[in-house]
């Protein structure tokens, strides 16, 4: 017996219970994003986005679609949004705003997944709240620096989860998921730089924070490929 399940029970178990009536309550909960909260997401981002002319983005673990609707009223963003959970994609798809956004079914934090996408095809990827829900973080960043251009950036959203955000359904899974319950913004960063990424700012998200609406504080993470030294 080991010290949790394997992969492929945890993957069984997340498409399971994201069913329709559960992608709907996600959606309700945390995946639909007012006009506000959009902007106040832009703003954190801002400094990070700014001077980026046309990008290709990858959307990793995209539920609903959140961090689409944050981007696609940016110019020159091509939109790429993956995710497992078919009826999560079904509600990103139904999106007016979201009509452009090219989807893929599938897991991103196995050494299989890297196939789904080119080398370098990626200038900037995102992740909103995915993270604390992956079974093998280290892995997903490792296929993620394949998936980035040498000059791209990863920009990591996530939240400062306690155990107690684990409830109902998701309960049984917090002693799985590695980053589940991590209330600091150190770990993210630290295996960013094992998968070979350089880590260039970590910071709270103090106008995500300051919303009405947000209950967990949210942080950045911002990482890119080592800069080659000037010759």
């Amino acid at each position: 017996m080991t010290w949790r399940i394997s992969r492929a029970e945890s993957r069984r178990r997340y498409l399971s219970k994201f069913d329709t009536a559960e992608a709907l309550c996600y959606e309700a909960l945390t995946g639909g994003l007012s006009q506000e909260e959009r902007q106040a997401y832009l703003e954190d981002l801002r400094p990070v986005l700014a001077d980026r002319g046309p990008a290709a983005v990858l959307d990793a673990g995209a539920g609903t679609g959140a961090a689409c609707q944050i981007l696609c009223g940016l110019p020159h963003l091509a939109l790429t949004a993956l995710e497992p959970a078919p009826a999560m994609l079904s509600v990103l798809q139904g999106k007016p705003e979201l009509s452009a956004v090219r989807t893929v079914q599938g897991f991103c934090d196995a050494a299989d997944d890297v196939g789904l996408f080119v080398p370098e095809q990626f200038d900037i990827i995102i992740s909103r709240q995915v993270i604390n829900g992956l079974y093998d973080p280290l892995t997903a960043f490792r296929n993620w620096y394949e998936w980035l251009d040498a000059k791209g950036i990863v920009l990591i959203l996530d939240g400062l989860y306690g155990r107690g955000a684990w409830t109902g359904v998701w309960e049984e899974d917090v002693d799985v998921l590695p980053v589940s319950a991590c209330q600091n913004m150190a770990l993210i960063p630290y295996l960013l730089e094992l998968a070979g990424f350089e880590v260039r700012d970590v910071r709270l998200m103090n106008h995500v924070n300051n919303h009405v609406r947000t209950r967990t504080h949210r942080f950045l993470t911002v990482a890119g490929k080592p800069r080659r030294a000037a010759c």
